[in-house]
């Protein structure tokens, strides 16, 4: 049986959910090791049960950009089951992973079945298209700080504990896996984390990283996204101001 929380899993009824596993192929992946390549004919869907996987996709030219995170409990490869299509987006290990492959029919087919289930996987995929929408937004600012806030308080939700006020987390991605997933080169995202660990707003040894005042990057986070509506509102050229902010007035 599984030893994490999988909400779409959870919303079956334990036979169904007994059948599913009895009938799954586990498998292992080192960093680095892709799950399918976008353009893929997957023969099975996978849940994650162990490390962090990256959807991910590149240019002509090999520049990657991260489209999302998968963590132990998600479902990856669920779209090209519900289509019938390819796989949108290269699924690629971060870090060693585990996961279970399921039969894409018999996985669907349960979770028709049971409407909790379906009302479940449902609010998953909600959830992910609401992450790449705000990635797209923040990445369509031009503000280089709201953009590595905002993800580094979605990584926070996704692998941080409580620490009194402060989150910690150990940091899976590198320097520069942290710019692709917000946007931007590897020398902006280390800037960037230089000058929020300059101002307390976090601090860091190797990965380990602390986030010390998460209300801090929440107003760098809602800032950038105010300027971008004004600036959409206004007008190419007139470039309303947001909220006030930690870094008004100061460059990256």
């Amino acid at each position: 049986m599984e030893k994490f929380y999988s909400s779409v899993f959870e919303a079956l009824p334990p036979p169904a959910r007994r059948r599913l596993w009895e009938r799954s192929v586990s498998r292992s992946l080192d960093p680095g090791e892709f799950l399918y390549l976008g353009g893929d004919e997957s023969e099975r869907v996978h849940l994650v049960t162990e490390g962090l996987m990256k959807f991910a996709s590149s240019d002509g030219d090999g520049r990657e950009t991260i489209l999302g995170l998968a963590v132990p409990g998600d479902l990856v490869g669920e779209l090209a089951a519900l289509d019938g299509l390819r796989q949108p987006f290269d699924v690629v290990a971060v870090t060693h992973c585990g996961v279970a492959g399921f039969d894409p029919r018999a996985l669907i087919d349960a979770v028709a079945s049971n409407p909790g289930a379906a009302i479940e996987l449902a609010s998953v995929l909600a959830g992910r298209t609401r992450w790449i929408c705000e990635t797209a937004m923040e990445r369509a600012s031009g503000e280089v700080p709201a953009r590595l806030a905002g993800r580094l308080l979605h990584l926070a939700e996704l692998l941080g504990r409580v620490r009194g006020e402060a989150i910690e987390l150990d940091l899976p991605l590198g320097q520069g896996e942290l710019g692709r997933l917000a946007g931007m080169c590897r020398e902006s995202a280390c800037k960037t984390l230089n000058s929020f660990k300059a101002r307390g707003y976090v601090d860091y040894r190797g990965r380990r990283l602390r986030i010390l005042r998460p209300d801090a990057l929440e107003l760098i986070r809602c800032a950038g996204r105010a300027e971008e509506h004004h600036a959409v509102k206004g007008g190419a050229g007139h470039r309303q101001p947001g909220p006030a902010d930690p870094n008004s007035g100061e460059t990256f």
